[in-house]
């Protein structure tokens, strides 16, 4: 029977490995990782499948960290794409959460009555939906966590590899705890402590998480108020412009009538002239009842105009806006000014801009633009910058329409770019 148990055990190793995979980060890609990975970590698995036959699983247990642990350690951290804590952290985590089952079915077993059936059949029960787990609901949140946040790992790595030593000596040293009953009760609150840990582990991890996105939106926000406040105040300066020359039109048409009637041409030419170049200043046109969305448009597009880009405007909105008004305007002005400068690389007379917002059944809004057809989004699909120091607008957007529980798209139909946001 103890062949049982020893396959069970190796089984429980080999998910393990899988549970640091689904959480692994490479620096190589995935066939290559897969194929270095199987070159290595077979041999490694089967040389000690064969120790765990000839000791036993008790002496292997406190053999493992030096047979296993430390040699996949070394070998992962010259594949890891985050060489720091973040690696650690993982390592140790997926090894304990394995460490555990492998202790719960061991004791488990022991109650049952020690066939070591009960352990192979809840392993191979256990492990595989630990993977799933891993795979569905951990992952995602986690690989965020690993780009995200940088500080705190190391920290975190060393209370999860106190633990996996922890644990290795509290099952195995001096005896195998099950034949050391009275320390029993201590052994399973130790191993009750452990999904506490991880939940607070992983908490603070969020909270870091959060609050450095929040500092980020803040900065961002900053910039880009700050850059629709001083659009607010061109498009103010142009109509205060515009009414002082309407003002001046009718004294300007006197003088005009008096140079004809005296017959002085020569200052009747440098009056029209004059004139003329004023005129020559369009003011800025109106698309909306909403002063911050109007001004956003108005300035944006006249700015969009004057570097030849063709220019379409179809904008209906509801008499309440569903979200703040400043907000959404510097979210409309981060589209257009993606927008001209994504046309700004390709000929003049493929340059177009259409906006386009309807209000039925909900308010949905469309940015589309031509591009040169090169664009980049990440696992979320979410344009990427290749420059650095560029994407903040794009980021402004996914960040309003996140606090705003907005859908929004970014999506491209051959040279077109197209951004939807629909508000429930």
């Amino acid at each position: 029977m103890t062949i049982i148990r020893d396959a069970s055990t190796m089984f429980a190793s080999f998910f393990s490995l899988i549970l640091f995979l689904i959480l692994f980060e490479s620096r190589y890609p995935k066939k290559k990782t897969l194929t270095l990975t199987i070159g290595l970590m077979g041999p490694l698995m089967i040389a000690n499948f064969v120790m765990l036959i000839i000791l036993g699983p008790v002496v292997m247990s406190t053999l493992l960290l030096l047979t296993c642990s430390l040699p996949s350690l070394v070998f992962f951290w010259f594949l890891a794409k985050y060489r720091d804590g973040r690696f650690l952290f993982t390592f140790c985590f997926a090894d304990t959460i394995m460490l555990e089952i492998i202790d719960i079915t061991s004791i488990l077993d022991f109650l049952w009555g020690n066939t070591y059936i009960f352990m192979a059949v809840a392993r191979l029960i256990l492990c595989p939906a630990v993977a799933v787990v891993f795979y569905k609901w951990i992952r995602p949140t986690y690989l965020d966590l690993q780009k995200k946040v940088t500080k705190g790992w190391y920290t975190f790595a060393a209370i999860a590899l106190i633990y996996y030593v922890l644990m290795s000596m509290a099952m195995s040293v001096p005896s195998h705890i099950t034949q050391r009953l009275d320390q029993l009760p201590a052994f399973i609150l130790l191993l009750v402590l452990l999904p506490f840990l991880y939940l607070h582990i992983f908490t603070t991890l969020n909270h870091q998480q959060k609050a450095h996105e929040i500092t980020q939106q803040e900065s961002i926000l900053s910039v880009q108020v700050s850059s629709l406040l001083s659009r607010v105040e061109e498009f103010g300066a142009a109509n205060n412009h515009l009414r002082e020359e309407r003002h001046d039109f009718r004294h300007k048409m006197r003088t005009i009538a008096t140079l004809a009637s005296n017959g002085e041409y020569e200052k009747l030419n440098a009056t029209l002239a004059e004139y003329t170049s004023a005129e020559d200043e369009k003011p800025l046109e109106n698309y909306c009842k909403f002063t911050l969305l109007d001004a956003v448009l108005s300035s944006y597009l006249q700015e969009a105009k004057r570097k030849n880009i063709r220019v379409s405007v179809k904008i209906a909105l509801p008499e309440i806006l569903p979200v703040n008004e400043s907000e959404l305007a510097t979210m409309l002005a981060n589209a257009i000014e993606n927008a001209i400068h994504a046309c700004e690389q390709i000929a003049p007379d493929q340059r177009y801009i259409e906006i386009k917002s309807i209000t039925v059944p909900c308010l949905m809004l469309m940015v589309r633009n031509s591009f040169d057809g090169v664009i980049a989004f990440d696992e979320n699909d979410i344009p990427i910058s290749p420059k650095k120091g560029h994407g903040f607008g794009t980021r402004s957007i996914v960040t309003f329409c996140e606090k705003n529980h907005a859908f929004y798209e970014f999506k491209t139909e051959e040279l077109d770019f197209i951004l939807k946001v629909i508000f429930q």
